[in-house]
């Protein structure tokens, strides 16, 4: 028999190394001991900690005595040891696990700042959950998993820190977004109270307390691993992934815990907690068929079903390089070819216009197809909370093709692969995979949109593809006559959805009506034809950087509602109007469905010249291109007369506001614009590789968000519709959905009230002035009553809603539709209760973050493309001006220790170039504040769906 020894100079060496498995032997001790030992005869609080007999053949007879809590001649006189897993006198070495775990912080890789975002983009922000102490949650990180007790949390850095007692003694901080399941008041809030808020106890109190937690929760685990024993057999039995698949093979389809638990345990009614956590749990544990949805899951509870294509080509690739099949060697040798060729010819036509040929003389197996269909699929555009089944068989395919090599820092992951795609000749140079049709997951409607009752908007049955026959509100439409109706937008907007109107008062010259004009499209779609379906599926149109994706279609019916799309016809609006005085108070308002015929279409910049106002700030980088300039027209004085008015009102609307408290504070916007635009069909990818030539041409700009002169006149005046909107259903008792953001976070005291003081006329605060003073935004919410809105300063009880923008967001014209139900129903203006608005605003919430998200991501993998491709430019060293070459940066977060790299990381904010990045290995010791400025220099650049710009310190 062979025994393993474990050997230590002494008892005090060994504590360390025991110590990190000290919890495993007390509660393994309950496995092999039916009797317990009798109590301890010392005095205090401390449990019992019994050795098991395996290392008690290992351990000493003092060493055993020492771990059941005996003294130890080494500790002082009288100072009486307590248990193994708490310790307070020693700070103990973290655990295999949670080192894991702590690698995994995609927060690190996410170079991303949500806490200061657009007052009206603020859907980029996610939802704080604030989950209470005492609650038993699940985290999970890739393929790291772990259940514990929430003892506190903490906002630390503008980010909410939870703290959580683990079975093994030990408390893991982590993200809220880690948490995949709860069960809510599982240990009472006076037993997580005496834990005290220290990661180690610091009394005797406290470790009773932290004890008494630990056994409760591996009570738990116990009974719990029982009930995740049944569920895989229940799934192969019942053949579950074949039930919820998608017929066809190739295309994703979802289900959800709830779902998944019906199906699989035959109940629907009596499911309890624990039912639906080991269904949750097998469904984690499989994500070779199913993935989670890991933005908000904890909310959504939703797994997406891999197709059978997918799942067959994952395990193909598995088993071609667990059995060493010679079918890799023979991909790896026809693609090293078509990488060295690609590379060639990429630099030979740097400066072509893009360009996409056939590969010819290359013959593809079937193995040779799946791998490259697995290579695809790994282009994974969400946080992988999973085992990722792509990693390590795309690892070993990198690594094996010896073309790409890599840093100490660096890993063969997928932004690696996606230059392998590239080469290839499987992806397009010039194209974005986060947007790529057969990438992409449609997500079912969770409401219906039909209407449940009998309706005016709906005078008679109406099938899906079925349009008004005439305009129903046209007997209760307000005529504007000759009206001047000012429609200001950029030069390439290709929506107009809105105008602005003045109305002087000659009885009353201290009040003016502003009216706000709001294309219609509502008079020909109703909301049962498929086309309103499609506009909420879509939740808003996409501007992306090579094409736009419309919400409604382009035709003839639709475009016609563009507003001075029909010069000199009466054109069908939604006005909201409002009276305001020289504070900038609403003193009264109207909502009407309106008749313009007096629209005038003028840019922003021609506005600025016409009021005085300065150029709106554009850095151009890399040079302003002179296709740019645009020629500014001249104006009448009754126009001009219009607008100095309409900036006296809307100052006047601002600095009320202002003085209920509004701030905005933001980054600047890269903003990258290409030629040819739209991207033609025949330049993008297909399933077979091509080779590809050339790239489209592109310029670089930063757009700073601060409104001013005509954006900011413009910007005031939309606020002021939104506002309107929401008194008006506040005032009929009409639920709807409004945006709410609560009050601003602070950390430090006298931190806002010291970043008020900074603040400019317009409201405008610098964004690293706010990191300083330790101050950010919560993240904005639907609500279907009139919350307040802190970043707006509009109080609670009047509340803000998005309506001015119908023709590219469904929920502008869902309350179109509601607001002339209600006009035209005043004795039952309800059209859709808050029941439904409720799960209304969480799909809606949901599509449009996804949205946003998505066109965010493609605008940084074109600003990083256009770095990459400035910096690898055959001419670059003859540049007499390189931008990069001088680069400062602002921290926005850290120093952050990397247990994945075992260094110390820092975000930046570069505002020359309008992007975020990294900085690695910063100097242990250097101190540093949130807003500093540091010299840095371009180290790397990553592209794929999530790209990432590293640089380092010049020292």
């Amino acid at each position: 028999m062979k025994r393993v020894v474990l050997q230590c100079s002494d008892v005090s060496s060994f504590r360390n190394v025991v110590r990190r498995c000290a919890s495993t032997s007390a509660y393994g001790a309950s496995r092999f001991k039916n009797k317990q030992r009798p109590p301890h005869s010392r005095k205090g609080s401390e449990q019992d900690v019994i050795v098991a007999p395996e290392l008690r053949e290992v351990l000493s007879p003092e060493a055993c005595g020492w771990l059941e809590g005996k003294p130890y001649k080494a500790d002082k006189k009288g100072k009486r040891p307590l248990t193994a897993v708490f310790d307070r006198q020693k700070v103990n070495p973290p655990s295999m696990e949670k080192m894991t775990f702590d690698a995994m912080d995609t927060v690190l890789e996410d170079t991303s700042d949500s806490a200061f975002v657009d007052a009206d983009e603020d859907l980029i922000a996610v939802d704080p959950l604030h989950i209470p102490a005492g609650t038993l949650v699940e985290i999970r990180r890739s393929g790291a998993a772990m259940r514990g007790i929430v003892l506190f949390s903490i906002l630390y850095k503008r980010r909410w820190i939870v703290h959580t007692l683990a079975t093994n003694g030990e408390v893991w901080t982590h993200h809220e977004h880690d948490v995949t399941f709860q069960i809510p008041e599982f240990v009472p809030k006076k037993l997580v109270d005496q834990c005290g808020l220290w990661e180690n106890a610091q009394s005797d109190t406290e470790t009773a307390a932290r004890v008494d937690v630990v056994k409760r929760l591996r009570a738990f685990e116990k009974r719990f691993e029982y009930d995740c024993h049944q569920i895989p057999e229940l799934a192969r039995s019942t053949s579950f992934y074949d039930r919820v698949a998608h017929p066809d093979g190739k295309t994703w389809s979802q289900v959800t815990t709830r779902q998944a638990a019906e199906m699989l345990l035959g109940k629907t009614t009596m499911l309890t907690a624990d039912d639906l956590f080991a269904v949750q749990v097998y469904l984690f544990d499989h994500g070779d068929l199913f993935v989670s949805e890991a933005r908000r899951f904890l909310q959504t509870q939703i797994f997406w079903v891999r197709p059978r294509q997918e799942v067959e080509d994952i395990r193909t690739v598995h088993r071609i390089i667990t059995h060493k099949s010679p079918a890799l060697d023979t991909f790896l040798s026809k693609a090293r070819t078509i990488v060295l060729d690609s590379r060639k010819r990429a630099l030979d036509s740097y400066h072509e216009p893009p360009s996409r040929q056939p590969l010819d003389d290359i013959q593809w197996t079937t193995e040779d197809k799946a791998i490259m269909r697995f290579l695809v699929a790994s282009m994974q555009n969400r946080r992988i909370i999973q085992a990722d089944p792509y990693a390590i068989p795309l690892a070993h395919i990198l690594k094996k093709l010896g073309l790409y090599t890599i840093g100490e820092t660096e890993t063969y992951d997928v932004r690696v692969a996606h230059q392998l795609l590239v080469e290839l000749g499987l992806v397009a140079p010039w194209e974005e995979l986060n947007t790529r049709q057969d990438l992409k997951r449609e997500s079912p409607l969770q409401v219906d949109l039909a209407a449940t009752k009998s309706t005016p908007i709906l005078p008679s049955p109406l099938g899906p593809d079925d349009f008004y026959s005439h305009d129903i509100a046209e007997s209760i439409r307000h005529d504007f006559g000759d009206t001047p109706v000012y429609v200001v937008d950029d030069w390439d907007a290709e929506e107009l959805d809105d105008g602005i109107s003045v109305e002087r008062i000659p009885s009353d010259p201290e009040h003016t009506w502003l009216h706000i004009h709001v294309a219609d499209p509502t008079v020909l779609l109703p909301p049962t034809h498929r086309l309103a379906r499609h506009a909420m599926e879509m939740s808003t149109a996409y501007y992306f950087v090579d094409r736009t994706v419309p919400m409604l279609p382009r035709d003839a019916q639709f475009h016609k509602f563009s507003l001075g799309n029909v010069s000199g016809q009466p054109e069908p609006v939604l006005t909201f109007s409002l009276k305001t005085n020289s504070s900038g108070a609403i003193v009264d308002y109207k909502v009407r469905p309106s008749v313009v015929r007096n629209v005038r279409i003028i840019r922003y910049d021609e506005v600025d010249s016409l009021i005085g106002a300065p150029p709106h700030p554009v850095l151009y980088p890399f040079g302003k291109p002179l296709s740019m300039t645009h020629t500014i027209r001249p104006f009448d004085d009754a126009t001009a007369e219009d607008f100095r008015l309409l900036q006296t009102v809307t100052h006047n609307l601002t600095r009320h506001r202002l003085n209920n408290g509004a701030i905005h504070f933001a980054f600047g916007q890269p903003d990258v614009t290409i030629n040819p635009r739209p991207l033609p069909h025949e330049l993008l990818s297909t399933d077979e590789p091509h080779t590809f030539r050339g790239f489209p041409s592109m310029t670089y700009a930063v757009l700073q968000i601060m409104g001013q002169g005509a954006r900011a006149m413009i910007s005031e005046s939309m606020m002021a519709a939104g506002r309107v909107a929401s008194l008006f259903f506040r005032d009929r008792g009409i639920p709807a959905l409004r945006r709410a953001v609560g009050a601003l976070q602070v950390e430090r005291k006298n931190g806002l009230e010291n970043l008020l003081a900074t603040r400019q006329e317009n409201g405008a605060i610098d964004v690293f002035e706010a990191m300083r003073n330790r101050v950010s935004a919560p993240a904005a919410s639907y609500t279907t009553t009139p919350g307040g809105h802190s970043l707006l300063g509009i109080p609670e009880g009047e509340g803000y809603m998005k309506v001015t923008s119908p023709l590219r967001r469904f929920g502008d014209m869902l309350a179109h539709w509601q607001i002339k139900h209600a006009l035209l129903a005043e004795r039952d203006p309800v059209l859709f209760d808050e029941a439904w608005l409720r799960r209304m605003s969480e799909d809606l919430g949901s599509r449009e973050l996804e949205a946003k998200r998505t066109e965010g991501r493609q605008q940084q993998f074109w600003a990083h493309s256009f770095l990459l491709r400035w910096i690898h430019d055959p001419a670059h060293e003859k540049r007499a001006h390189d931008p990069l070459r001088s680069l400062k940066a602002r921290i926005t977060d850290g120093p952050l220790q990397s247990a994945r790299y075992h260094e110390l990381l820092c975000k930046v904010n570069i505002p020359e170039l309008g992007l975020h990045g990294r900085i690695g290995r910063w100097p242990v010791g250097r101190p540093v504040e949130l807003g500093d400025e540091v010299e840095v220099e371009i180290e790397r650049i990553q592209l794929g769906t999530h790209p990432l710009l590293d640089v380092k310190v010049v020292s």
